[in-house]
């Protein structure tokens, strides 16, 4: 495949709008493709037959390697043809399709490539690129440009794989929240949650008891409280675990309440379930976020009405050589994947099945999100 499909464009706003891409793909239609039935190497060749159709007509001017950084190590989860921003898949038989997406979850945001100028790619911002041929011909029959969003309405969500999730901050980006005004990065709720009068009462509750609405404080009262008696803090070295813990007795005194090491010693998620407030501290770009991840909606035990994706959380970033909290990072959990990047310690795929009727109807065709 030619190097440069391998290099982002030099700007998002360049890249070829979809239902453009469907059309310089019309030419495929009707070609042939003879299938070996061997399914990495299917793939392999119709990947780089749609790269160099694509190549051969305009395409977006490759950026240079010094105007952006791919965040997901070794490129986990990045589109195959960066370019064009595109993963290219074969469907040929049965009655499902079964469309796998490796290291990255197509239906929510998360950073891929960060661009010198502020620009991001993110996973929603994928084009699947679906060439249907035809097993007894060895013909391509159709091809069909989606989006997550469209496969996720048409369809259904893609299934959680059961993963052990981390979130990636780059130095570009902790720098932006070093520099926000009070050195954080805010997001308020999405629904006005708590009361400012539940701060006088808060040391009749543990950490550990469950959300209510005699509990919850609201997350401005919280910002205040992080701006006041956070930033500027200093943890000492140690273990990571030991670490953490003592940043959850930092925030639980600074917000009121009365903590034992037994209640530390407790764990758990969210850390400070009574606020329905998960904390975590970042002096390497790695932030581990274990078993819950907002980057798949799940309900979570012990907090009603809340989910992962409303879970609040508290990232404080500190400096790994003088220990102080420089900065942090107050939202839901919905609006980290706007600013970092999910990845997982081991590689995974996402799946969603596709009646292969739907493909099936669009013979003949190239398009882009049909209505049929």
């Amino acid at each position: 495949m030619d190097k440069k499909l391998k290099l982002p464009p030099k700007s998002k706003d360049t890249l070829t709008p979809p239902s453009l891409l469907a059309d310089k793909l019309r030419v495929l239609i009707g070609k042939p493709f003879k299938l070996t039935n061997k399914s990495r190497t299917d793939g392999s060749s119709v990947r780089k037959l749609i790269a160099s159709t694509l190549i051969e007509n305009n395409y977006p001017e490759p950026s240079s390697k010094s105007d952006f950084i791919i965040i997901p190590p070794k490129a986990k989860g990045v589109p195959k043809i960066l370019l064009e921003y595109v993963d290219s898949y074969i469907v040929t038989s049965g009655d499902m399709y079964n469309l796998q997406v490796w290291n990255r979850n197509p239906s929510y945001d998360s950073i891929q490539v960060e661009y010198e100028n502020g620009e991001t790619l993110n996973t929603g911002e994928v084009r699947f690129v679906c060439t249907k041929v035809n097993p007894l011909t060895n013909i391509i029959d159709s091809i069909v440009v989606l989006t997550p969003e469209y496969i996720v309405n048409k369809f259904g969500s893609f299934g959680k794989p059961t993963i052990k999730s981390q979130l990636i901050i780059s130095e570009k980006s902790r720098s932006f929240v070093i520099s926000r005004p009070n050195h954080i990065l805010f997001y308020d709720d999405y629904t006005e949650i708590g009361d400012n009068k539940n701060i006088s009462d808060i040391r009749k509750f543990s950490i550990h008891d469950e959300p209510s609405a005699e509990s919850l404080l609201p997350l401005k009262k919280i910002k205040e409280i992080i701006i006041d008696k956070v930033i500027g803090y200093s943890i000492e070295p140690g273990a990571t675990k030991n670490r953490g813990q003592e940043l959850e007795a930092i925030i639980a005194n600074a917000l009121g309440y009365t903590i034992s090491e037994k209640e530390l010693l407790a764990g758990g998620y969210p850390d400070i379930r009574n606020q329905a407030l998960e904390v975590k501290l970042q002096d390497s770009p790695t932030v581990d976020l274990g078993k819950y991840s907002p980057e798949y909606e799940e309900i979570v035990p012990k907090c009603a009405g809340f989910t992962t994706r409303n879970m609040r959380y508290l990232i404080v970033l500190t400096n790994p050589e003088t220990n102080i909290i420089e900065g942090a990072v107050l939202s839901s959990g919905s609006k980290l994947g706007k600013h970092f990047t999910y990845i997982a310690e081991k590689s995974y795929k996402c799946q969603r099945s596709i009646p292969m009727s739907f493909f099936d109807g669009l013979k003949g065709t190239s398009s882009f999100n049909p209505t049929t």
